[in-house]
């Protein structure tokens, strides 16, 4: 069955749990030798080596240079040159805009990443357009099954899943600092960032010994670099953005896995790190989190009990045999459910063969997108003009 399918992915590739997730899984599509593509509606690509490294073929549209339509039309005339039996939506209204134009009988499915209300209703408006909605965690897939919009959709939860190491050194020296990692964007507000002072306050009252490594860019990372400086004991470092081929690395360095975040999907970066042996100390949420952690394998913290994420390391720290038992647990954990092996099985696994490909047009009219705010803004006077400025862009 691998060999009658022709898998594209459109999506933005800035860096994040979107892009990785892609990366994890063309490239694992590319070793069985199943026919994939990810295209680009943007000219960003921040695992740009890493594809290659895998021989995943990636096309990028410049959204500086070129104006929306003519992006469409690009974006489309890639796929018609790729021939996919199934084209699937992954980040950005941009991504399910391109589902509008899809050939029947060519499948269409949208993904939602995280179990936040913007995600949501960046796709309600293209559920006509979708065959299938993909949750990235059961929670999300419950609330894809309450919404009247995706009524007629059919609803999917495809767990996420990352690369394993092959052995990972055991968690919990005596006498050592604890070494703390984030790894993510330094954002608000779902990352919640804005706590991490507070933390560290909290963390430095104790007089407990530690390095805390803070791994990631965004516009919250200058204010949190002049609010959390370190003391003799009590490091902070901020290390920028990592590449993705440097982050198993990153992980070995490290002890545990903190996030304090108030939504999330299935991170990612959360499944890297336990699959590194780190222990989670993590927000509570039902979605995603609870999926995979547990008390057996990292500690839970109420979302708005913000010094609760410092007591928790606190308590590791003290409790060196339980972080040691902890760390193994999340590996294992890991191991069993959320590899990229699992991950590729249950995703190969919805797909149908086709017993023939469409026929693609020979030419597109693209239309304002069908959230536009504005639509004459896309008009075709209007679209001259924005051709002329985008031509001045750098």
């Amino acid at each position: 069955m691998p060999g009658t399918q022709r898998i594209a992915f459109i999506s933005g590739l800035g860096l994040g749990g979107a892009a990785t997730f892609l990366c994890n899984l063309t490239g694992e599509l590319a070793r069985r030798n199943v026919p994939a593509i990810v295209v680009s509606p943007e000219r960003e690509n921040a695992f740009a080596s890493d594809f290659q490294a895998a021989g995943v073929k990636v096309v990028l549209h410049d959204n500086r240079r070129m104006i929306f339509e003519d992006r469409m039309r690009a974006v489309l005339e890639t796929l018609a040159a790729f021939q996919p039996t199934v084209v699937i939506a992954c980040l950005g209204e941009i991504s399910y805009e391109v589902l509008r134009y899809v050939p029947a009988g060519i499948r269409r499915m949208g993904i939602i990443q995280c179990d936040h209300q913007i995600f949501y209703e960046a796709a309600a408006p293209y559920a006509a357009c979708m065959d299938d909605i993909v949750g990235v965690s059961r929670k999300i897939t419950d609330r894809l099954e309450g919404m009247n919009v995706f009524h007629n959709v059919s609803k999917l939860c495809l767990l996420h899943g990352v690369g394993m190491p092959p052995a990972v050194e055991p968690r919990g020296t005596s006498g050592q600092p604890l070494r703390i990692l984030y790894l993510g964007r330094i954002m608000d507000p779902q990352k919640r960032v804005h706590l991490f002072p507070k933390i560290l306050a909290e963390l430095r009252k104790s007089g407990i010994p530690f390095q805390w490594t803070i791994a990631g860019e965004g516009d919250r990372r200058v204010e949190l670099e002049r609010t959390m400086p370190s003391a003799s004991a009590q490091q902070v470092r901020f290390t920028g953005a990592v590449p993705n081929a440097q982050v198993p690395a990153l992980m070995e360095q490290h002890d545990i896995f903190l996030l304090a975040s108030d939504s999330e999907g299935l991170p990612l970066s959360l499944l890297e790190a336990m699959g590194h042996g780190l222990v989670p100390v993590v927000s509570d949420l039902e979605s995603g989190i609870r999926e995979v952690v547990n008390a057996g394998n990292g500690l839970l913290v109420p979302v708005n009990d913000v010094a609760g994420y410092a007591r928790a390391i606190i308590h590791l720290h003290g409790h060196r045999d339980e972080l040691a038992a902890k760390s193994a647990a999340a590996r294992a954990r890991v191991q069993t459910e959320f590899s990229v092996a699992a991950m590729t099985d249950r995703w190969l696994a919805v797909f149908l063969p086709k017993a023939a490909i469409p026929i693609w047009p020979d030419y597109w009219k693209i239309k304002a997108p069908l959230t536009a705010r504005k639509p004459v803004y896309f008009s075709s006077p209007m679209r001259v003009i924005r051709r002329l400025a985008a031509k001045f862009r750098r």
